[in-house]
């Protein structure tokens, strides 16, 4: 039986804003939101690969993903997930201490999976304590360049150790 993948890709934040005056409250309340379905396949809004990990990356050190090569145990058995292309990247921080913030990209040229950062190797982002990074492009994908632009750079710049989960959505082809 051949594998099948879904995924429900979900964004939002909503808010309530009030200002007491004299004789009266006002409020704003509202809500952004995102949501995208991703289909089984390697078309447009599809996908066919799923990597998922928890990691710790060590003090003042760096975790290059390489996004050809991803290595995990499904079902009892290890496999390696090859990207053409990724679809999304959700990165989320588990540290709770102040100042404890991750830098996501800027693997330097050569190998750098820069096509989130818009095309630049040096560019990257940076993601607090107890807080996520969701990057998407679930229409078109980003490529990945085996060779010349397949690393993700997840950086500690910390003096801590910082264990972070992330989830890789893509295609194969």
């Amino acid at each position: 039986m051949a594998d099948t993948l879904s995924v429900d890709l979900k964004a939002s934040l909503s808010w309530l804003f009030s200002e007491g005056l004299a004789l009266s409250t006002l409020n704003d309340q509202a809500a952004l939101e995102f949501a995208a379905a991703i289909a089984d396949g390697v078309g447009d809004s599809q996908a066919d690969k799923l990597w998922h990990d928890s990691r710790s990356v060590g003090a003042s050190a760096s975790d290059d993903l390489d996004l050809t090569a991803l290595v995990s145990t499904i079902f009892g058995s290890s496999v390696t997930i090859n990207f053409a292309k990724v679809k999304a990247i959700l990165i989320v921080n588990l540290s709770t201490t102040a100042g404890q913030v991750l830098r996501v990209g800027g693997a330097g040229a050569g190998q750098a999976f820069a096509a989130p950062f818009a095309s630049d190797a040096a560019g990257k982002v940076e993601v607090g304590p107890n807080s996520c990074l969701l990057l998407s492009h679930q229409k078109d994908g980003w490529t990945v360049t085996p060779g010349t632009g397949d690393i993700l750079r997840v950086n500690n710049p910390n003096l801590a150790a910082v264990t972070y989960k992330i989830a890789i959505v893509g295609t194969s082809a």
